[in-house]
Formats: structure tokens, sequence, C-alpha cells
């Protein structure tokens, strides 16, 4: 693929690279093949601050992301992880509780932590970004009897129609993992304590 599909003549990977079958081909059979098929390899060595403990890492960034602690990913990034997706059609559960939610099919992004989570909200519009303090929940809402997995925001300080538009969202912080409540009453209750916290946090920031 590398040669013949599209005539390499030099890889970049990481130290700890692997590919091919269960992973099984490292940086050093790399160069061997670059060697005997005529092209260059140069592996990079790991990176950090020096005032940090952990190496830059993707790996690591998904952990943190999976592990439900964003800033520590954006720590490594160097911004927030974020995902873009258009706004579909959802049962408007949130509309009747108060809270309007835009929900985005997570499609082949990496599934962070479920729960609650500080975000930023930005509608792609022609004149740019226009961005917005929000609040998202990432889960399969138990309350509701819910079975898949949905990842809804709601945006603070935004009225209008966004089916169909492109939304990006940015991690900020977690807030709580998921939880199934007694009624309605005690969700949108918890719904308006995680507005006020994003907020919090949001502006903390």
């Amino acid at each position: 693929m590398l040669v013949e599909g599209l005539g390499v003549r030099h890889v970049v990977a990481g130290y700890d690279f692997v590919f091919g079958h269960r992973r099984h081909g490292t940086t050093i059979l790399l160069a061997e093949m670059g060697r005997k098929l005529g092209f260059g390899v140069s592996v990079l060595e790991p990176v950090q601050e020096e005032a940090a403990d952990e190496i830059y890492s993707a790996t690591h960034i998904r952990e943190h992301l999976q592990h439900g602690a964003p800033r520590d990913a954006a720590a490594l990034l160097g911004r927030d992880w974020e995902i873009e997706g258009v706004v579909e059609e959802g049962d408007k559960l949130g509309r009747q509780l108060g809270y309007p939610t835009a929900n985005i099919a997570l499609g082949e992004y990496l599934r962070p932590a479920t729960g609650i989570y500080a975000v930023r909200a930005g509608i792609l519009a022609a004149d740019g970004v226009r961005w917005h303090d929000a609040v998202a929940s990432l889960g399969f809402r138990p309350t509701v009897g819910g079975t898949d997995l949905r990842f809804e925001v709601h945006l603070f300080d935004f009225a209008g129609d966004l089916y169909g538009r492109t939304l990006r969202v940015q991690f900020v912080d977690y807030l709580r993992p998921e939880a199934k409540f007694a009624d309605l009453a005690a969700l949108k209750a918890q719904i308006a304590e995680d507005c006020r916290a994003a907020q919090e946090r949001l502006e903390a920031r």
C-alpha cells in the first residue's frame, strides 16, 4: 500500500507506532522494509514539557476523554477537544422540560465518558462561528428508559431553530456521571443545577 499504492518516499512515525495484523508491525520492521523497498523512515522520540510527567500521546488523550477528564486531554492537545455535526431532530423531551437541546450524532468520533459536560457550542454561519456557553449530556437517558447513546447540547442565551445546522462542540469540563432520577421533576431540578455548574466552570476558565 505504501510503495505501490501511494508511491511513498519517506515515512515519519511516532516512537510507539504499530501496524499490521494484531499490531505486530513496529518501527524496527518499518525501517527494515524501508531499506528493502527504497523509502526512508524517521522515528520521532517521545515529547513532553519539562514541568510535566506525561508524554504527548494520542493514546493518553483518548484515555483522558474516556475517563471524563477533558481538561487533561486539552492540556496535551493544546486546545479543547471538540466534535462537529449536524443537528438532528430528537424526541423534544428537553423542550418539554424547559431546556431545549440540539441533538448531534457522534458518527465515528471517539466516545468520551458518559455524563454531563460544560461545553462551548459554535454555530457555523456564513460570517463565521458564533459561540455560546452550553451544557451537554452524553448518555442513554435512563430516567426515560432510553437505550441508545445520545449527545444533546443545551445552549445558554440562545433562541432559534438549529435543525440541519452544523454545530461545533468543545468539551471544556466534566460535571458528573449520568444518573437515573425518580421522575421528570427530579430530572428537571438536576438539569437546572447542571446549567448553574456549567456556567460557573465556564466563567472560571
